[in-house]
């Protein structure tokens, strides 16, 4: 072990504060899980953290945390040959019982390669035996199009994995000394896994969800400030979406929209400051609200006022602008919040019906006017482009809110002083698997830069409005990436050797990545490969939704 890395390791686990977990000396099973990016990032998303928190409860389990080593790290594990290894106990990834990776984002695909690699694990099953871990493979993206991954996975878990994970994992332990091929069987009968090497992806698999939401609240395990969320105990107060924007996710490939009583939300914080409280570590100041929506949470009221007598201050993870309750405003106002995002989504009104994500140029103006009466001075609109049935006129129309938004701005700073930032994060559309819009192409890489380069023109002339892009190969990739088949394996492996370089990697192997962005004119064609993952009444559902989107004028 590289002392460097030692220091290092030892350094982020000096910063936790975990909550409390029970003696794993003895366990029987040992696990790591893995977060296919660094620990900057990993610790801060929340559902890595909860499965990590789940695993650990279990009395049987020993669950340590594998992360894609930093730049700097990384050329030390290269340099000396050192294989991957664990943060709590600096032991070798290929000494676990189950390398299990929780992935959320199609751009992370190469990096689960790159740790398998590091770790010195084979990238396909089919190149594994039980000299090696078994690699699962769950979170956010097995909601919406697990095949990419498929070559590289043992198994899957399919949708919320909770309650799967804890049937699978004794499902393992009882399976001691059998073969991988039965086991891996025997794992296929389970509701929710999913074992691309035994099972056909034309055979239905069933997304799963926790049977109550309360058995498996999601919250913060661990607080530290290496994460985006510096210090920041996040708790997910409700889980899917009621208002079905087409082109969102969330809206459709969740269950249904479910919440967690504000009674049972601030048992959770008190009984987390009382933990702190008696280990010494110094109080939460604030608490993240993660949701779709917060505004359709029912018991707001209640729950910001509980927070506020708690002392602590908020933070919300997303809002309807439309929809803004008194109640929350207050405690942003309270909070001392700096910035916040307004996502409008679509430049006109026109293109908002499109999408299903209603509200009038006058009532995002409002909602940004009130923010800014609550003393918010940064205020951040989040806009796609290369909708379906976007025009130009859809443009000026973007450019056009921006710039009475900005007025309020200036119109306060004539009260207040001082004029805040406004800036424009514009990203092209990228149409999702699962959501109305899996039909739709998305729009050429050419025709976005000049779509850009068209806002750029109209705000030219206007200061202190910034305008910040998604790289685009970035957004391209995750384009080509979230709609692939299982054939996607040998673009990702191709990728890996290409350092990266995926247009480079797509021509060696003759992908045509442009036609595999080009969406489907016939909604009755040939299935679409996430469709395993859905049932006919699902997708028709889909398909009248994306037809009605069509007929909004």
């Amino acid at each position: 072990m590289n002392w460097k890395l030692k220091k290092k390791y030892q350094v982020l686990l000096s910063k936790e504060r975990p909550m409390p977990f029970k003696d794993s000396t003895g366990a029987s099973l040992t696990l790591a899980l893995a977060y296919p990016n660094t620990y900057y990032v990993g610790m801060s998303n929340l559902g890595f953290q909860t499965i990590y928190k789940y695993l650990n409860l279990r009395p049987d389990t020993r669950c340590e945390r594998v992360f894609l080593p930093d730049p700097e790290d990384e050329v030390i594990y290269l340099r000396q040959n050192i294989p991957l290894l664990t943060l709590e106990s600096q032991r070798l990834v290929t000494d676990v019982d189950i390398l299990a990776f929780s992935v959320s984002f199609e751009n992370d695909y190469v990096n689960l390669l790159k740790i398998l690699e590091l770790a010195r694990i084979p990238f396909k099953s089919v190149d594994r035996d039980e000299r090696y871990p078994l690699i699962l493979i769950g979170g956010a993206i097995t909601y919406i199009n697990p095949e990419p991954l498929a070559d590289f996975a043992d198994l899957m878990i399919i949708g919320d994995g909770e309650e799967v994970l804890e049937e699978y994992l004794s499902l393992f332990l009882e399976d001691g000394g059998v073969p991988r091929k039965k086991h891996l069987e025997r794992a296929a009968q389970i509701p929710g896994v999913y074992v691309p090497s035994l099972t056909s992806s034309r055979i239905t698999i069933e997304k799963q969800k926790v049977s109550d939401f309360k058995l498996y609240p999601a919250y913060s395990a661990i607080i530290t400030d290496e994460t985006e969320f510096s210090e920041m105990f996040l708790i997910e107060v409700s889980r899917g979406c009621p208002l079905l924007c087409r082109f969102c996710a969330v809206s459709y490939v969740y269950p249904k929209f479910r919440m967690l009583p504000p009674d049972f939300v601030l048992d959770i914080i008190r009984e987390r400051l009382r933990m702190d409280a008696e280990r010494g570590f110094p109080p939460i100041q604030k608490v993240g609200l993660v949701s779709s929506d917060i505004c359709d949470y029912r018991g707001l009221d209640k729950l910001c006022q509980g927070l506020k007598e708690l002392g602590v201050k908020v933070s919300v993870s997303s809002f309807r602008i439309d929809r803004l309750p008194d109640v929350l405003l207050d405690t942003i106002a309270y909070s001392g919040i700096q910035t916040l995002a307004i996502a409008p989504e679509a430049g006109s009104e026109r293109l908002r019906r499109v999408i299903r994500k209603e509200m009038t140029d006058e009532e995002v103006i409002e909602g940004a006017e009130k923010i800014l009466n609550k003393g918010v001075p940064n205020l951040k609109l989040y806009f796609m482009i290369g909708l379906p049935t976007e025009t130009d006129e859809d443009l000026d129309s973007l450019i056009e809110i921006t710039l009475k938004i900005r007025q309020k701005m200036l119109e306060k700073a004539k009260i207040t002083g001082k004029l805040g930032k406004l800036s424009l994060s514009i990203n092209p559309f990228i149409p999702k698997p699962l959501t109305p819009f899996q039909w739709s192409p998305m729009v050429s890489m050419k025709e976005v830069k000049r779509k850009l380069n068209y806002i750029r023109k109209g705000l030219s002339q206007v200061r202190n409005v910034e305008l910040k892009p998604e790289s685009l190969r970035t957004a391209y990739l995750e384009g080509i990436l979230s709609r692939g088949d299982r054939s996607m394996g040998q673009f990702l492996v191709a990728i890996h050797a290409c350092r990266g370089n995926w247009e480079r990697a797509a021509k060696e192997i003759g992908l045509d990545w442009e036609a595999c962005l080009a969406g489907r004119s016939n909604l009755s064609s040939t299935p679409l490969p996430w469709e395993f993952i859905s049932n006919p009444r699902e997708q028709e559902r889909l398909a009248r939704e994306y037809q009605r989107s069509q007929a909004v004028g």
